[in-house]
């Protein structure tokens, strides 16, 4: 019997996933994130009060129920419906904290389609993968019972990342549309962006990949013609540190 048992034990923890749905939580430090965004504004101008005003009375730190489903080389990332206090969505609809994406990604075909609501209006991007360039570590850690190790990357030319993955989930994906480590990405932090999102739960049973399409009306952009709309737009209002920081997550 007990031979039996290791046995049965052994052959449980080399189980390596082909599909399934892993919950993740984003946790965004909302105040470091509201002073690094203000320290961007010129005291001029007319949005410094107003953030200002917003930090005094926002929660530390807020978070997000994010769903990766995954099968073969597809995998889709939903955010979980939540409510949120009153400051923190006035935030999202601006345009900070989440950008509440959902995402499609296609390792096969090279493909990555995500879309989001902004100000009312949807932003529909379709494109080519993330271009991340990884330098893998000897750090590991215990992420919702996998074994996971570190890996540093920039991504967006600047943007520095921290990944711990585990090849116990044999898909090159992740929360969001980084990629490219040899195994699902189970915890990932965006210094820059204040946040950092783990997994928490892992089912094997079949998932629901979900396509990302839009209406008629919204026309798919890459992310070269997403930002220079953006930048068209808010060019006049905003420099380039607090542009920079404010279109990195619609690309994450």
């Amino acid at each position: 019997m007990l031979v039996l048992l290791g046995v049965s034990a052994k052959a449980q923890y080399a189980f390596f996933p082909q599909e399934g749905t892993i919950e993740y939580d984003k946790t965004v430090h909302v105040k470091n994130l509201l002073q690094r965004y203000i320290g961007t504004l010129k005291d001029d101008d007319f949005t410094k009060k107003y953030y200002s005003e917003i930090l005094e009375k926002v929660e530390e730190k807020t978070v997000f129920k994010k769903k990766l489903s995954f099968r073969g080389d597809e995998m889709s990332l939903e955010s979980v419906d939540s409510t949120y206090s009153p400051l923190v969505n006035n935030l999202l609809n601006g345009g900070l904290l989440d950008s509440r994406s959902a995402i499609y990604q296609d390792l096969k075909k090279d493909q990555v389609i995500s879309k989001f609501d902004i100000s009312g209006s949807t932003v529909l991007i379709q494109d080519s993968l993330l271009d991340v360039k990884w330098k893998i570590t000897d750090e590991y850690r215990e992420i919702a019972g996998y074994q996971c190790r570190r890996a540093n990357g920039v991504v967006l030319d600047s943007v520095y990342v921290v990944a711990f993955y585990t090849d116990q989930i044999p898909i090159s994906v992740g929360p969001g549309t980084i990629h490219g480590l040899p195994g699902m990405i189970m915890g990932l932090v965006i210094p820059e962006q204040h946040y950092n999102i783990y997994a928490s739960k892992v089912s094997v049973a079949a998932p629901e990949i979900k396509a990302v399409t839009g209406k008629k009306k919204d026309k798919p952009m890459t992310r070269i013609e997403v930002r220079q709309t953006f930048k068209d737009l808010l060019g006049r209002w905003m420099n380039d540190r607090q542009f920079n920081l404010f279109i990195a997550p619609m690309f994450l």
